[in-house]
């Protein structure tokens, strides 16, 4: 399963690793897909350009974005009593799928949302910005709205917070 940002700028998932520490990107019922040709494993058919790599080889998980950005590795351990989430070790049997556990996924999925943090928190400056602006353009209507209308500098200052003075430098010209 994979994340998008809200931007749209990012997309990320759980990543399977394989033994050279090549991230997978997809599966097949053969395994995982893993871009490169190392010579090691087959050639998927449809994409020339990846190979199967066995579920029962991969290593570990980590998170993986379109960015680049890589998360911490998870390791994949061969024994259930030798798991431990606070090492980073999980168990997933060796002749099953190697999906990361949904504990796993879900630490992984905390680490990619901390990654894209600082784009998503650009989005609320970007839309404050939007409505500073819009607002500032509707300050400006108004206050003309309110010279035409007969209202004083010094009224139009009391009501913006400001002196009449600094009123009349801000909109005269407007």
């Amino acid at each position: 399963m994979g994340w998008i940002s809200n931007d749209n700028k990012h997309e990320g998932w759980a990543a399977c690793v394989a033994p050279d520490g090549r991230l997978s990107s997809s599966s097949s019922g053969e395994g995982r897909l893993i871009k490169g040709i190392s010579g090691r494993y087959k050639v998927d058919k449809l994409m020339t350009d990846y190979e199967v790599v066995p579920d029962a080889e991969m290593i570990g998980w980590r998170g993986a974005c379109d960015c680049g950005w890589q998360g911490e590795m998870w390791e994949r351990v061969t024994s259930p009593v030798d798991a431990d989430f606070s090492k980073r070790r999980d168990y997933v049997a060796l002749e099953d799928f190697a999906d990361a556990s949904q504990e796993v996924e879900d630490a992984i999925h905390d680490e990619w949302k901390a990654h894209i943090a600082p784009s998503e928190a650009i989005l609320g400056v970007e839309a404050a910005a939007r409505e500073h602006s819009q607002a500032g353009q509707r300050l400006d209507k108004t206050v003309a709205a309110a010279k035409a209308a007969g209202a004083s500098w010094a009224d139009i200052g009391r009501a913006v917070g400001i002196s009449r003075q600094s009123a009349h430098e801000r909109w005269a010209d407007k």
